[in-house]
């Protein structure tokens, strides 16, 4: 039996201030140990046979009364079979797990989301126009449905409701945003913040979401090369930015991210030049991409100078944002085609591809910029198969080309015959307008 210590008295502990170990008394296994002028209370006990020890606290935050009332309670949990340490550490790992689920219970998506920005940011940095993109779409397309519901309680009923607004004429888009929305969740998995499974699985959405018709062409849609002066002779008249922002697209067969996130810093008005940087291309080893600028494009650059000045973005969105939407353009033309179809000018759709519900397909923005600019390119009736070179005509579009020509279509290079097919381009757009 270990011999019992005369209890020490609260002054004892305060005068004594030899560096020790030393039991005090009042309840067995208390000590009180003195290093450097620190004093810390103890208590020692023994389990399964081997003796161990637990800090109890520090004096004088806890008193030798307060010290001796904590090793009692440690004394009735070892007669209850329960290790001291143990219990003491389970205790703090349940205040933790109580803390890190109020957290969670509070943590929304939308929050979430722009910690997964950051985490982007630092990790694997996205292209400025991918990430200005992703922005978009999450904060137009997610954010209204799930934004302030915490990650925990999002099911995939709910993202089934905010994909299925998308269909059935943007079943693209909604792949995309789907896509998107799991890289958030499988994130917060990772990290431990998701407790629940992730809510974005294709085998479960499938049985959730609208059926659609398969559709054999995957094309984008385009305007036949005849439509074109019609088309650009109705979108010159528009003076909008998003308009202005196409016309031009149009004019220099760019896409359509390219034209919206197009910097002033970009363009050389000297040598009438608009440089991409790569990492702005869909192809970035292609390296930058530069495109001649017809008289038409310089124009256009001219004419949003003088409304715009000053501005990072040259096509800047409305309200004052820096930039426009990427869904701008394609608003634009199904405006223009629902205008000129009720005045009985004009269509402004694809004669040979459908949309899901059937209809002939409303062109697209990619479509008329690069795959109609292409078929111009090559169009036999007016000549251009054998006025320009097909090598060329890829190369504006900033496409591979093999060459076995001893680099004469070097990517840099054939910059006389691209500004020569560019402005031939601009000049074919706006032919209808030179009838006049």
């Amino acid at each position: 039996m270990p011999k019992d210590v005369v209890p020490w008295t609260d002054m004892q502990v305060r005068k004594k201030q030899d560096d020790g170990y030393y039991a005090v008394g009042g309840v067995r296994g208390l000590y009180l140990k003195i290093a450097n002028g620190r004093k810390n209370w103890f208590f020692k006990y023994t389990v399964q046979g081997k003796t161990t020890e637990i800090s109890v606290g520090s004096y004088p935050i806890y008193s030798l009364k307060k010290a001796r009332e904590k090793v009692m309670e440690y004394r009735e949990l070892l007669s209850e079979g329960k290790d001291p340490k143990q219990y003491k550490r389970e205790q703090k790992k349940f205040l933790i797990d109580q803390i890190n689920q109020k957290r969670r219970d509070q943590y929304n998506f939308e929050k979430a989301f722009s910690d997964y920005l950051v985490y982007r940011d630092q990790t694997d940095p996205m292209q400025i126009r991918d990430k200005a993109d992703l922005i978009a779409r999450i904060e137009k397309y997610v954010i209204p449905y799930i934004g302030k519901k915490p990650i925990n309680e999002i099911a995939p009923k709910d993202i089934a409701k905010l994909l299925s607004s998308l269909y059935p004429d943007h079943v693209a888009l909604a792949k995309k945003i789907r896509s998107s929305v799991r890289q958030v969740f499988s994130w917060l998995k990772a990290k431990g913040e998701l407790v629940i499974e992730i809510p974005v699985d294709v085998q479960v959405l499938q049985h959730l979401l609208p059926k659609t018709p398969v559709l054999n062409n995957r094309h984008h849609a385009m305007l036949e090369v005849k439509v074109i002066p019609t088309f650009m002779a109705d979108l010159s008249r528009r003076y909008s930015s998003s308009a202005k922002c196409l016309e031009f697209a149009i004019l220099t067969a760019s896409r359509a991210g390219n034209a919206i996130f197009a910097e002033w810093s970009e363009i050389d008005f000297e040598k009438k030049l608009w440089t991409i940087p790569a990492n702005k291309m869909k192809v970035a080893r292609n390296g930058d991409h530069k495109v001649p600028l017809s008289e038409q494009a310089i124009k256009i650059l001219n004419f949003m100078k003088s409304v715009c000045p000053q501005r990072r973005y040259i096509f800047p969105g409305p309200g004052g944002s820096q930039h426009l939407s990427d869904g701008a353009f394609g608003s634009l033309i199904r405006k223009m085609n629902l205008q000129a179809e009720n005045n009985g000018t004009a269509s402004y759709r694809d004669r040979k591809q459908k949309n899901r519900k059937g209809q002939l397909a409303v062109a697209t923005p990619h479509g008329i910029a690069r795959a109609s600019f292409r078929t111009w390119a090559q169009d036999d009736e007016l000549g251009n198969d054998r006025r320009f070179n097909e090598k060329v005509a890829e190369l504006c579009l900033h496409h591979d080309v093999s060459d076995n020509y001893g680099g004469a279509y070097n990517r840099n290079e054939a910059m006389r015959s691209r500004r020569e097919m560019m402005q031939a381009w601009a000049d074919y757009c706006y032919s209808k307008e030179n009838e006049k």
